[in-house]
């Protein structure tokens, strides 16, 4: 019975984790997609 609240807290710490590197990744993405429409503009 005890380890029943322990065990949704792994995945949680895990997702927001994993949802941490996702959004930096979106962020370094988009960045990356707007230096190169820059330099082709030029």
């Amino acid at each position: 019975m005890n380890f029943a609240p322990n065990l949704p807290k792994q995945p949680t710490n895990y997702e927001s984790k994993l949802y941490a590197s996702l959004q930096s990744t979106g962020r370094f993405i988009k960045s990356l997609m707007y230096l190169t429409k820059k330099i082709f503009m030029l």
